[in-house]
């Protein structure tokens, strides 16, 4: 009689390619969600620096006066 001496390996194929493909997906779906979000927030981080940068220029400005 043959044995059989394939590994049992080949029967966790299934799980090992499930496994990857979540772990695309959910590195896609965070990049994807990050870039959205800093997308609609953009403008509200911009306004915050220019504030800050136009503040430290008027104090600048004031202090060496």
């Amino acid at each position: 009689m043959k044995t059989n001496s394939t590994s049992s390996l080949g029967a966790l194929h299934p799980i090992f390619f499930f496994l990857v493909v979540y772990g695309i997906s959910l590195f896609l779906a965070l990049f994807v969600c990050r870039t959205i979000y800093y997308g609609i927030n953009e403008n509200a981080a911009q306004s915050e620096a220019s504030q800050k940068v136009q503040e430290t220029d008027l104090t600048a400005a004031v202090a060496y006066k």
